[in-house]
């Protein structure tokens, strides 16, 4: 079956020049007459007694402005499109030549402003780049806020998360009684395979350090031992954080909530040291201090940037304590030419655990490009008592 379009095709037939001059002349005539109609017709609209008010939008105006200057109060904007939705699709977007529908004062329940006059078009705003939001309570903008700054909150030496991160390096009979992450717990219902990273909030079961159960909410620290630096004892490398949930015969559920490298199944727990700085106290200038010298690097490779660990001969049996910095320097030497060279700084380094023979520095300034074993250092700021 064939359909022809041309059906359906609107014909367009164009007047004459003589009608066109004709129909001029009628609009003309009739023009002084159609005009109070329409007025008549607009004022009908507007009932007296409600107070409502008819507006012919012109370019630049919003539905905010026009709440604004007719009810005193922009946030009124959605009563003016409540009345006009025949009109305006998006309130968003009124287009000039719309006719709106203005509620009056007194249909909303407000006051009547006396004296006020309805101009042709609301002013524009004093008050450039004021910003506009629906989501205000209107009484709100009659409220003045005063907001009271907090004092900044004093800085720490050492943090939790630097104290429990750092590595350390000592005899492992130092470490005492361990635990073990022995499997994970599966979610209910759902087969899976042996994970080989644990995420954060993964449930894991470890075995009671010692043989004796912990407690609820008993924070573990879980590590991984690694290389033996002799005579100085093993590196031993954190790997997380862990929150006891539950407490079973043979073994403990915990929550991972900290992550510091890959926690696997095998990696070992111990109870967390607890960690207890005062923020705003930093190591103070002493004129002199034990000295040592870098005895190994908490990764396999020179030290590059600040941030890095390295560890120390120097520990809690010569008095060191967490936050004490220790300076890294060349010592003075000769140079080949025969040259006597002077001693140069090298970096800085903060204490951010101790054991009893070693510390573990957190470098926090360099001078050198690498730094590496055998580094000579001396304390030269200690943590006041």
């Amino acid at each position: 079956m064939i359909f022809r379009r041309n059906r359906w095709r609107r014909v367009t037939t164009y007047p004459s020049k003589q009608l066109l001059i004709i129909a001029a002349v009628l609009v003309a005539a009739l023009l002084p007459e159609a005009l109070p109609l329409q007025a008549q017709e607009r004022q009908q609209e507007a009932t007296p007694q409600e107070g409502r008010r008819m507006h012919v939008v012109r370019e630049g105006d919003t539905l905010w402005d026009l709440a604004s200057f007719y009810l005193s109060d922009p946030f009124l904007w959605p009563e003016i499109y409540r009345l006009n939705t025949i009109v305006v699709e998006d309130p968003h977007w009124i287009y000039p030549a719309e006719e709106l529908l203005v509620p009056g004062r007194e249909e909303l329940g407000l006051p009547r402003e006396p004296g006020q006059e309805v101009a042709a078009r609301p002013p524009e705003p004093q008050v450039r780049g004021e910003l506009k939001t629906i989501f205000t309570a209107p009484q709100l903008t009659r409220q003045t806020l005063t907001y009271q700054p907090l004092p900044p909150v004093p800085p720490m030496a050492v943090t939790e998360g630097d104290f429990y991160r750092a590595g350390l390096l000592l005899p492992l009979s130092e470490l005492g009684p361990r635990g073990e992450i022995v499997d994970v717990t599966p979610p209910p219902g759902f087969p899976v395979e042996p994970l080989t990273t644990i995420p954060r909030f993964g449930r894991i079961y470890v075995s009671h350090v010692g043989g004796e159960p912990p407690g609820l909410g008993d924070r573990m620290l879980i590590y991984r031992v690694e290389r033996e630096v002799i005579p100085w004892g093993n590196v031993i490398r954190p790997t997380g954080m862990a929150t006891i949930a539950a407490v079973h015969e043979d073994v403990s559920t915990a929550v991972v909530t900290e992550l510091f490298d890959r926690i696997m199944i095998g990696d070992k727990t111990m109870p967390a040291e607890r960690f207890s700085f005062e923020r705003g106290v930093f190591a103070e200038p002493v004129a002199s201090g034990p000295s040592g010298q870098i005895v190994a690097l908490f990764d396999e490779q020179w030290v590059g940037s600040t941030e890095d660990l390295v560890f120390i001969d120097v520990g809690r049996s010569q008095g060191v304590e967490v936050g004490d910095e220790f300076e890294l320097y060349a010592a003075a030497r000769r140079a080949s030419a025969g040259h006597r060279l002077p001693e140069e700084h090298v970096g800085t380094g903060r204490v951010v655990r101790v054991t009893e023979e070693t510390s573990t520095l957190r470098l926090v300034a360099m001078r050198h490009p690498t730094v590496d074993v055998g580094v000579p250092v001396r304390l030269v700021r200690k943590m006041p008592m």
